[in-house]
């Protein structure tokens, strides 16, 4: 396989999380703010793309042509 032209090839991971990792990773979800920072998280992802229209055909102005 060709990884320098495929950008979203990730090679395997060859080392197993240390103790100081887990705790690392522990410690950064295990906190008293943890729901402010996900709605915070939501208001902003919220904001970015609008949610599409399911409903929507969006060839809809193709109809006349067809």
């Amino acid at each position: 396989m060709n990884y320098s032209n495929n950008l979203q090839v990730y090679p395997p991971c060859l080392t197993s999380l240390r103790e100081r990792d887990w705790t690392a990773l522990i410690e950064l979800f295990d906190r008293d703010d943890v729901d402010e920072i996900e709605a915070d998280i939501h208001r902003s992802l919220f904001w970015l793309i609008p949610e599409p229209s399911w409903e929507d055909d969006p060839f809809e102005f193709l109809r006349e042509y067809l």
